[in-house]
C-alpha cells in the first residue's frame, strides 16, 4: 500500500505537469484549411500613420496576396514624407512600392483567422547604396474568409541606410483593409 500511494502521486503529478500548457495549438491540416480559405488577391486601401500618432497618409491603394505567405505592397512614399534627411527620403520616393513577404502565425480560427504576421526584412541596393527596412513581429489582423475580406498591420521600426541605422526614424503602423478579387 505504501508504494502505491507514491506510484499515484507520481501519476497525477505527471498528469498536471503535462497539462500545464494551455495555448492553443492547431493542426497542420487547420492551418492548411485556413491558408486555403484565405487564398486570393485582396485589393483594398492602406492608411499610413506614427505608431504613437497622427496619421501621415490618406489612404492609398494598394494590394496583397495571401498564398502559403502573405504579400504585401508597401509604398515608401509616406515613410519618405516622415524622414528629416532629403537624400534618404529621396531614395525611399524613388525605391517607390516593395513587396513586404510574411508569415502567418494562427492566434483565432472560427469564422475569422487571428493572425500574428512575420515579416521578413526589405532590402533593396542600387548604385547609391543600400537601404533596409526592419519590421516588428508583434502586429497581425483577421481574415474573414465567409466576407472574403482581410485586414491586417505592418510596423517597420527601424531603416537602415548603407549598413548605419537612421536614429531619427519613428515607427509606423501600415493598417490595410481589403476584399478578394
Amino acid at each position: 500500500m505504501k508504494r502505491i500511494i507514491p506510484i499515484a502521486l507520481a501519476a497525477v503529478l505527471t498528469l498536471i505537469t503535462s497539462c500545464d500548457n494551455d495555448e492553443a495549438r492547431f493542426s497542420s491540416l487547420e492551418i492548411q484549411n485556413a491558408l486555403f480559405e484565405m487564398k486570393g488577391t485582396y485589393h483594398g486601401k492602406m492608411r499610413v500613420s506614427y505608431y504613437h500618432g497622427d496619421r501621415i497618409d490618406d489612404e492609398l491603394d494598394c494590394k496583397a496576396v495571401s498564398r502559403d505567405s502573405l504579400t504585401v505592397d508597401m509604398d515608401l512614399v509616406p515613410m519618405a514624407t516622415t524622414i528629416g534627411d532629403e537624400n534618404i527620403a529621396a531614395r525611399l520616393r524613388e525605391i517607390g512600392t516593395v513587396p513586404v513577404k510574411s508569415g502567418y502565425e494562427f492566434l483565432q480560427m472560427d469564422d475569422m483567422y487571428s493572425f500574428v504576421m512575420h515579416p521578413d526584412d526589405v532590402t533593396r541596393s542600387d548604385a547609391t547604396g543600400t537601404v533596409r527596412i526592419v519590421f516588428s513581429q508583434n502586429f497581425g489582423g483577421d481574415a474573414n474568409y465567409t466576407c472574403h475580406n482581410v485586414m491586417l498591420n505592418l510596423s517597420p521600426t527601424e531603416l537602415w541606410v548603407d549598413g548605419e541605422k537612421y536614429e531619427p526614424f519613428s515607427q509606423l503602423v501600415y493598417h490595410f483593409e481589403g476584399t478578394y478579387e
